[in-house]
Parts: structure tokens; C-alpha cells; sequence
């Protein structure tokens, strides 16, 4: 009898281990479609009549679903979506269903607020998911699919905007993404274009452009274009576009801007117009090493400020084919002077902010920095497909608050960098010099940083001829859930002064404060122009230097 009631068990446990299981959505798992912004970013509501992506497993079916015609389906390949809102609730208009994700609409007469939402599927219903709607909540698509780098921005033949397909000043051009607003009529019947009131601001660079359309686009439901004039004077590779609406700012994209008369950007210190429309044709190999001395200054109660000074270097070697040249986020790594761009981030997270993954070369075992204190290496790490060089240049130093001093190896003088040769690299030498660092003139008057009202930052001396770097970081939080932003600012080092404008702050998150400790940081300090180097195996290479001071801070 116990043999019986024992087989008969093992038979109902391996048959209810054969069934199906129920749909599950994952923790912070519905984004806009676009810009892919984690739960607790300022940005990261699903607009009224959005598309939106849920992420999960056992959401549908293992090969997907698509719906290909109007109207849009609330039921596809078994799958459907509830969203409720307050007093609202409806079904999801679904685009795309499949175990992993879920491609959906959101209604417009979903009500803003806190919003919850369920899977169903043949094998149950999954738990309850919290999301924020919001009645604007913009995302511009990106090339990547990831909601950075280059942005679906197009010209009025809607052809994509590129290195050398680049914009031109007082050109008409057409931002597309989702979450501009909800819109009234049949709205899973098909397009329902038409301008709008919502107040969208258009940022390109560091200027407002003119905004002649915003609504839905003539092609497809849920889909939002944003018409602008490219605005004088604003020319570069990776020129940041940036998209507000009231207090509510867009994941941060860019665009290809040339001078008029041009169709082929370039960036001071970059490939020229000729080599782009090279690689355009062939892809590029790029190697960039990088020293940097970074002076951390912390204010820890009951004991008072604690500063400490790093030299560090890093190094990677990577080839692009031609259509990720265009889709990475910054290759030849430019600089917009007088500009920011923004990224999302998510701690404890390893993975790259960028999807677009180039070939990684291998340039040997070490890269060599020599100076006045002898010769440092930079060894080779590989994980996976990725190959880096990276390491401290000496112990790390007690220094002066604000100006990033501390005696230490990357002292002002020349250094020279080398590197051994490798199976994709060859063997190269480059010099780089570095200036005195500036001096951070108000350093100590930035404590709190009121997101909505910009913040001031001032300096004097560093290199005249340079840049100054003003980067700046936030999260939610410290553990593994925790999302964040991060912004770099690049001004000229003869102006003494740059604004971070409101349009970047309110991008960060509030920071949060840890045992008396804020978690948002600035760093302020010079970087260098880059400096070309030469190996086989490489179409471009560049040496970099940059000497910041940072300091913790709270962004309200």
C-alpha cells in the first residue's frame, strides 16, 4: 500500500511538473519602448496611448506572435494584458507576444497614477504588476534598440540622419517615439495624426529648436514624430538631442550634424570628413587609451571630509563594421563642447550601456604608461567577448580638497604610452601631456543641486586650450534594484563658468542618503584634446587625459 501511494505521488509530481507555468512579469519589467527607462527613473512612466514593452517569462507563446493588421488585437497567440488605474481598467492593445516580452499599446483613457497590470495566458494569470502612468512620458527610439546613441531621427523623405546622411542646419527634421499624449478616437484602428498643444521643447546641443509638429505620426498607431528646425550653428557626430515636456525629460539620443553644404559630420580632434566616408564603406578599427587622475572628496559625519587622489588608466581596442558606426553610441568618442549627454544606469549591473557591440582586438598583454615615475602596465583582462586594459598608476594619495592635487604618478609632464603589439594590434608608441589641473572655484559652495533650476559650476586656470569635463551621477538607492543617471557636461577651459542646464538635472534621479552619506556625486576638471597614435590594425587611435575632482552631493 505504501508502494502504491508513493508511485502514485511521484506520478502527480512529475505530471505537475509537465504543465505550463503561469506567466510572470519581471521586477521594474514595463518600460516605454523606446527609451527602455528603469522603474524609478524620473522618465520612466508609460505615457496615455503609449507603446510599451513587459518583460518576463512564460509570457507567450516560445515562437511570437505579431499582430500584422488593424484593428490591434487585446488577444494575441493566447496572450492578454489588463491595466487598471485608479477608477480605469482595460485591455492592452498587443503588437507583439512572446515568453520573453510582450509589445503593447497602453490605452488613452487609462488613468494617470499609480497602475497595476496582469498577464493572462492559457497557463494562468501572473501576479500584479506596479507601474506609473503618466499623461506624458516621451521615449525616442534609438538605432541600438537600447535608447541611446543615435536616434531615430530622420529628415522629411524620412531617411535616417547618419555620419555621412547628416543633418544640416535649418533643415526640417522628424524626431519618432512614443508617449506624447493620449488621443481621442479608434485609436486601435490606425494612425490618428494631427498636431497637438503639449508643450514639447527640443534640445540639440545645448540650443532649443523650433518645434513644428508634435502628435502622432500618419503611419502607425502609438507611434509619435516630433518635427523641428536643426538649429544654426550646431554641428558634430554625436550632437546630443534631448526632448522636455513640462518636468518630464526624454532618454537622451543623438544625431549626425554638418555644416551646411555637407553631408558628412566631423568632431574637433576626430576622423576627418574624407576617412568617415572611408569607413562608412569598410567599418574602422579604434583604439583610445586613457589616463585619469580623480580626487574623491567625502563628507562623513562626525568626522568631517576625507579626500583621496587615484591615478588610473585604461585602454580598449575595438572594430566597428559599417552600420554600427552608425548605431554605437560614440565610436571615435567626440566631444560636444558647450553640451551634455545623459545616460541611464542600474547598480551592480555589468552590462555595457551599449547593446551595439563591436569586435574587441586583442593589443597584447599590457599597455606601457612611462613617466617621471618610472614605467606603470595596464594589463589585458578578457571576459567573454570583451578585452580591456585597465589599473592604478600608483598607491592611492591624500590630497587638497577641490583642485584635485596630491602628489602621485600622473603628476604635470609627458608621458609616454606603449603598447607591445598583439594578435590584432601592432606594436605603437604616443606621448601625452598633461597641464596643471584647474582649480574647482566653487567647490565648496555646491551641497544640495536643485534639479529644476539648472546649477552653476566656475574654475580658473587648467589649459586654456582644452576642455573641462562636469560629470555628475545619481541613484535611487544602493542595492542590486537600485537605477540611477549620469551626465557629462563639456565646456571650454577659457570659459571659467558652464550652467548644467535644468533639461539635464531633471533627468537624474533624487538621491538618496546612506548613514549621513549622499550618493550623488560631481566631478569637475580638465580633459585633454585627443591625441592621435598610429598601429597596424587600426584606422584610429587617440590618447586621452583627465584630472577631476569629485565630490558627493544630494540632487533634490
Amino acid at each position: 500500500m505504501k508502494t502504491g501511494s508513493s508511485l502514485l505521488c511521484l506520478t502527480l509530481f512529475a505530471g505537475g511538473s509537465l504543465l505550463a507555468q503561469a506567466p510572470a512579469v519581471n521586477a521594474g519589467g514595463v518600460v516605454n519602448a523606446a527609451s527602455y527607462a528603469y522603474a524609478g527613473l524620473p522618465s520612466a512612466a508609460i505615457g496615455q496611448g503609449s507603446i510599451f514593452a513587459i518583460f518576463g517569462t512564460n509570457l507567450g507563446p516560445a515562437s511570437f506572435a505579431q499582430s500584422g493588421a488593424y484593428p490591434i488585437p487585446t488577444t494575441l497567440g493566447g496572450v492578454t494584458v489588463r491595466v487598471t488605474s485608479g477608477a480605469t481598467s482595460g485591455n492592452a492593445f498587443l503588437f507583439l507576444a512572446s515568453a520573453g516580452q510582450i509589445t503593447a499599446m497602453l490605452p488613452s483613457n487609462i488613468a494617470p497614477g499609480t497602475a497595476s497590470l496582469t498577464v493572462t495566458t492559457g497557463s494562468g494569470t501572473s501576479a500584479a504588476s506596479s507601474f506609473q502612468v503618466a499623461a506624458s512620458s516621451f521615449g525616442t527610439f534609438a538605432a541600438n534598440s537600447g535608447g541611446s546613441g543615435p536616434g531615430v531621427i530622420t529628415n522629411a523623405n524620412y531617411q535616417a540622419f547618419g555620419l555621412n546622411s547628416a543633418a544640416n542646419p535649418g533643415e526640417a527634421a522628424v524626431i519618432w517615439g512614443t508617449g506624447l499624449g493620449p488621443v481621442t478616437g479608434n485609436e486601435a484602428g490606425g494612425a490618428l495624426p494631427g498636431d497637438t498643444t503639449i508643450p514639447v521643447e527640443v534640445y540639440v546641443g545645448a540650443t532649443k529648436a523650433s518645434v513644428t509638429y508634435r502628435g502622432r505620426s500618419g503611419c502607425c498607431a502609438g507611434l509619435d514624430q516630433i518635427v523641428f528646425t536643426v538649429p544654426a550653428a550646431t554641428t558634430g557626430c554625436r550632437v546630443p538631442v534631448t526632448i522636455k515636456i513640462n518636468s518630464t525629460v526624454s532618454n537622451n539620443t543623438t544625431m549626425a550634424i554638418a555644416p551646411a553644404g555637407m553631408r558628412t559630420c566631423a568632431d574637433a580632434g576626430g576622423p576627418s570628413t574624407s576617412d568617415l566616408q572611408k569607413y562608412q564603406q569598410n567599418g574602422a578599427a579604434v583604439g583610445v587609451v586613457a589616463l585619469a587622475r580623480v580626487a574623491t572628496t567625502l563628507t562623513v559625519p562626525f568626522v568631517g571630509t576625507i579626500t583621496t587622489n587615484a591615478d588610473l588608466g585604461s585602454a580598449s581596442f575595438a572594430r566597428y563594421t559599417p552600420v554600427q558606426l552608425d548605431t554605437a553610441a560614440n565610436p571615435f568618442n567626440a566631444v560636444q563642447v558647450g553640451a551634455c549627454t545623459v545616460a541611464y544606469t542600474r547598480v551592480g549591473s555589468s552590462a555595457p550601456g551599449d547593446p551595439v557591440l563591436p569586435k574587441f582586438l586583442d593589443a597584447g598583454a599590457a599597455i606601457n604608461v612611462s613617466g617621471a615615475g618610472g614605467q606603470k602596465p595596464l594589463p589585458r583582462a578578457t571576459t567573454g567577448p570583451y578585452i580591456s586594459y585597465s589599473g592604478l598608476l600608483g598607491a592611492p594619495t591624500v590630497g587638497g580638497i577641490g583642485g584635485g592635487g596630491g602628489a602621485g604618478y600622473l603628476d604635470p609632464g609627458t608621458f609616454s604610452i606603449s603598447g607591445p603589439g598583439g594578435p590584432d594590434v601592432g606594436a605603437f608608441t604616443g606621448s601625452l601631456a598633461i597641464p596643471a589641473s584647474l582649480n574647482w572655484t566653487n567647490f565648496a559652495a555646491i551641497t544640495d543641486v536643485t534639479r529644476a533650476s539648472g546649477q552653476q559650476v566656475t574654475w580658473t586656470g587648467g589649459d586654456p586650450n582644452g576642455s573641462v569635463v562636469i560629470v555628475g551621477t545619481s541613484s535611487s538607492g544602493t542595492d542590486t534594484n537600485a537605477v540611477g543617471a549620469s551626465y557629462n557636461c563639456y565646456a571650454k577651459g577659457s570659459d571659467g563658468s558652464f550652467t548644467i542646464p535644468a533639461q539635464v538635472l531633471l533627468a537624474m534621479p533624487v538621491s538618496v542618503t546612506v548613514q549621513g552619506v549622499p550618493t550623488g556625486t560631481m566631478a569637475v576638471g580638465n580633459v585633454s584634446a585627443p591625441k592621435s597614435f598610429s598601429a597596424t590594425g587600426l584606422d584610429a587611435g587617440y590618447l586621452f587625459y583627465t584630472n577631476i575632482s569629485l565630490k558627493t552631493l544630494n540632487y533634490r
